[in-house]
C-alpha cells in the first residue's frame, strides 16, 4: 500500500504523507507511527488527506483554539503514549481559560505570550511553561500551516542536583550486599531507564558474551496507575550493551538464585514498578546522605561522563549502545 511503512524493530506500521509547502517554500511532510494494522495506518492517512483536500485548515482557523488543541491531540492518540496523551491534555487545559474560546484565526504570539507570563505569576514553573509553549507551538503549526511565533518562556533559575562520581560510588559502597544493589549498579554503569530495568530478563542476558539486550520497558500508566509492558520508548532503545566485569559476577550470582524470568522482583516474585524503584532509590540515597535525585540522573551522569571521556555528542547521546572497535567490544561509562 502507497506511503505505508513497517517499522523494523517495533514491527508497527506508519505512514508519511506531504501536507503542503511552509511559509518559507520547504516541503510539509506528516509522519505518524505507532498503528498495529496496516489498516489502521492506512485509514488514518486516508482521513488526513480527505482533511487536507477539503481545506480543513481554514475551518480550524475558523474555529476555538480549544477545538484546534483537541483536534490535534485526538489525531496523535494512535501514535503517542497514554502518559503523553493525558500530559499534552492537561497542558492544554491550562490555556482554556485564557485563549480556549478565542477563534484561532485571531491567536498571535503576543497573546500567549501575554498568557504565558500570566501563568508564571500563578506559581506555573518555568520548565512547564516552556514544555507547554513547544506542544502549544506544535498543535498550532500542524492544524493551521501558520507559525505562532510565541516569545519563548525564560529557563528555569532552578538548578536540579546532579551526582558526582564519587557520590556514584559512595552510592554503590553503602548499598553493597543489598537486595537492590545489582539494580543501582546496572542503572548507573548501563544508563538503563528504570522502566528498561524493570522489564529487563534473564533472557535478554549473554553472560558468556557479557551482553545485555534491550527489548522491553515497563511503564506505569497515569489513569488508572497500572503497569504495563511495552516496546522500548523509542527506535534507538531497542540495542545491546556491553557490561562490565563487576556487574556480570553480580548477574551470575543472582542468575544461580533466580526463580522468576525477570531479572528483578520484588518480595512476591513479580517484577518491579518502575514508580517504586524511584522510591527506594531515593530512600536509600536520604539515607545515605545524598541528594535523592531519581534513577533517571544517573543516566544523564553517565552521558556527562561520556563527553568528558571524549566520546562525540551522537555517542553521548545514547551512552548505552555498545561500542565496537578493532573487532573487540568496549564499554564506555565510568569506572565504578
Amino acid at each position: 500500500m502507497a506511503g505505508i511503512f513497517v517499522d523494523s524493530k517495533s514491527g508497527m506500521f506508519g505512514f508519511r504523507m506531504d501536507v503542503g509547502r511552509a511559509a518559507d517554500g520547504s516541503r510539509r511532510q506528516v509522519k505518524r507511527g505507532g498503528f498495529s494494522t496496516a489498516q489502521e495506518a492506512l485509514g488514518e492517512r486516508r482521513r488526513l488527506q480527505q482533511a487536507k483536500d477539503a481545506g480543513t485548515q481554514k475551518a480550524r482557523l475558523a474555529g476555538s483554539v480549544r477545538s484546534l488543541c483537541d483536534g490535534w491531540l485526538a489525531s496523535r492518540v494512535q501514535e503517542l503514549e497514554p502518559n503523553t496523551v493525558y500530559g499534552y491534555g492537561w497542558l492544554f487545559q491550562l490555556t482554556y481559560p485564557y485563549i480556549g474560546c478565542l477563534r484561532a484565526s485571531t491567536l498571535t504570539g503576543r497573546i500567549a505570550g501575554r498568557m504565558y507570563d500570566v501563568l508564571e505569576r500563578q506559581g506555573l514553573s518555568r520548565i512547564t511553561l516552556r514544555t507547554l509553549d513547544l506542544v502549544l507551538t506544535k498543535a498550532f503549526g500542524e492544524e493551521t500551516g501558520r507559525t505562532l511565533n510565541a516569545p519563548t518562556p525564560r529557563p528555569s533559575d532552578v538548578e536540579h542536583p546532579m551526582w558526582t562520581l564519587p557520590e556514584v560510588r559512595r552510592f554503590l559502597d553503602g548499598t553493597r550486599g543489598e537486595r537492590r544493589h545489582l539494580l543501582w549498579r546496572l542503572l548507573a554503569v548501563t544508563g538503563l531507564r528504570r522502566g528498561e530495568a524493570c522489564g529487563l530478563k534473564w533472557l535478554d542476558l549473554n553472560l558468556d558474551t557479557g551482553t545485555l539486550s534491550v527489548r522491553r520497558q515497563r511503564v506505569v500508566q497515569d489513569r488508572p496507575a497500572a503497569v504495563v509492558e511495552k516496546p522500548p520508548k523509542s527506535h534507538n532503545g531497542f540495542r545491546t550493551i556491553a557490561l562490565d566485569i563487576v556487574t556480570l559476577a553480580l548477574l551470575r550470582t543472582a542468575e544461580d538464585a533466580a526463580c522468576s524470568p525477570y531479572v528483578f522482583t520484588g518480595r512476591t516474585g513479580l517484577p518491579l514498578r518502575p514508580d517504586n524503584v524511584t522510591g527506594q532509590f531515593n530512600k536509600t540515597a536520604a539515607r545515605l546522605g545524598l541528594p535523592p535525585i531519581g534513577p533517571h540522573q544517573l543516566r544523564h551522569l553517565l552521558a556527562s561522563s561520556l563527553l568528558e571521556a571524549g566520546y562525540g555528542i551522537h555517542e553521548s547521546a545514547k551512552p548505552s549502545t555498545t561500542f565496537v572497535a578493532t573487532g573487540t567490544t568496549e564499554r564506555a561509562g565510568p569506572p565504578l
